[in-house]
């Protein structure tokens, strides 16, 4: 009997303790409260385009394929020098060289030597954009040329819309208050994570900046469709931002 009661009360004193990490584990308050999202939406026109392309050629003497991919290199980052574009825009990778082989009567024969180097350029001024289209031609260019649209600020967007999110979400509270005859109090909780979602485990935050790149083309279409008089246009990119916030209630 006594070792009975000693168990009841070690299990009584067990359900407190996870009763009690429970209530501090709870993301709302013990109190009336309004817990609402606030969510905003910004467009933006992107103002940075980051090219990212990869010069090569293969040969059987290393020399000479190196030789080839040194010049054109330094060509292509000279007239995006010419443009305006800063040095510190234009980021160049070592050079890679990679033996080449063919298979000839069941026997790997080795063909040459494969020399390349990859180079990023970011362009901020996108009306130049058909000028460092010609400089990739004029360097040969002939691999795909990949492009990323984005905003050279974005960290001042991210929080201008997340300002606004927060500011949408007090709207909310209030007018679901007023609903009820209370008044709004002093946020409790506010957080970019939806605290209430099943799966917490993923939960992620709800803040990007989503938009179209422009499509990848090889460089001789890109400048067939400017001189058609074909113009470019950036596009729009969204800001978008979420928050979930807890108010107490008066």
């Amino acid at each position: 009997m006594m070792e009975s009661n000693g168990m009841k009360k070690l299990i009584a004193l067990v359900g407190v303790c996870v009763l009690s990490q429970l209530a501090a584990a709870s993301p709302l308050p013990d109190k009336p409260h309004v817990y609402v999202e606030g969510s905003a939406e910004v467009e933006v026109t992107p103002d940075l385009m980051t090219f990212s392309l990869l010069i090569e050629k293969s040969d059987l003497d290393l020399a000479t394929a190196k030789v080839d991919v040194d010049a054109r290199s330094t060509l292509l980052i000279n007239t995006c020098k010419k443009l305006g574009i800063k040095p510190d825009a234009i980021a160049t990778t070592a050079l890679s060289i990679f033996p080449e082989y063919d298979y000839r009567d069941q026997q790997r024969v080795f063909s040459g030597n494969r020399v390349s180097r990859q180079v990023d350029i970011k362009l901020k001024d996108l009306s130049k954009y058909a000028q460092v289209m010609k400089a990739f031609v004029d360097a040969k260019i002939t691999q795909t040329i990949t492009t990323k649209l984005s905003l050279a600020d974005e960290k001042t967007l991210e929080d201008k819309v997340l300002v606004s999110a927060m500011a949408d979400a007090k709207a909310r509270a209030e007018r679901l208050a007023a609903s009820q005859g209370k008044t709004l109090g002093e946020p409790f909780s506010i957080s970019e994570f939806n605290t209430r979602a099943e799966e917490t485990y993923s939960l992620r935050v709800n803040r990007a900046i989503v938009g179209d790149s422009a499509a990848d083309a090889s460089p001789q279409v890109r400048l067939s469709k400017m001189e058609s008089g074909e113009p470019f246009e950036p596009g729009v990119m969204k800001a978008k931002a979420q928050v979930y916030v807890v108010y107490l209630l008066k």
